[in-house]
């Protein structure tokens, strides 16, 4: 009988950390924590700016929940449609854009380039198939 209470105990007492919050649960709410995969609630509903300040808000995009976007370069105007997957899945496409010189942030191509969308703190990452991702803010730095 020893050895079945020393079981059952054994066995509560390594299934009790998988039971215990850690602060970094508590911590993170919605849209924020690491990274996870993007949804159309999250890209919908205001304007995306390159991380970096580039343009300083003249270059942006909007994501609406039609699975249209718009934005600019930072001075040539830009639009296409979107597609995104519950696992962050991503499909983008750009249409036609006037041709002004100007800082030319490539925002079209980053939304056509991107295969996988992801959130990080409230910021939205865009993954190319190959090559460094970008990361766009809500508010201009």
């Amino acid at each position: 009988m020893s050895r079945t209470l020393l079981g059952v105990a054994l066995a509560a007492v390594l299934a009790l950390p998988g039971c215990a919050n850690t602060p970094a649960d508590d911590a993170a709410g919605p849209g924020e924590g690491g990274p996870r995969p993007a949804t159309a609630a999250d890209l919908t509903g205001g304007s995306w700016y390159p991380a970096d300040g580039t343009a300083q808000g003249r270059a942006f995009a909007e994501f609406a929940a039609d699975g249209s976007w718009n934005g600019s370069d930072g001075c040539n105007g830009q639009s296409g449609t979107w597609e995104l997957a519950d696992d962050g899945a991503f499909t983008g496409t750009t249409g036609m854009s006037t041709l002004i010189g100007c800082e030319n942030v490539p925002f079209g191509y980053w939304i056509d380039d991107a295969v996988r969308a992801e959130t990080d703190d409230g910021d939205l990452v865009l993954h190319p198939a190959a090559g460094e991702p970008v990361r766009l803010v809500r508010e201009l730095p």
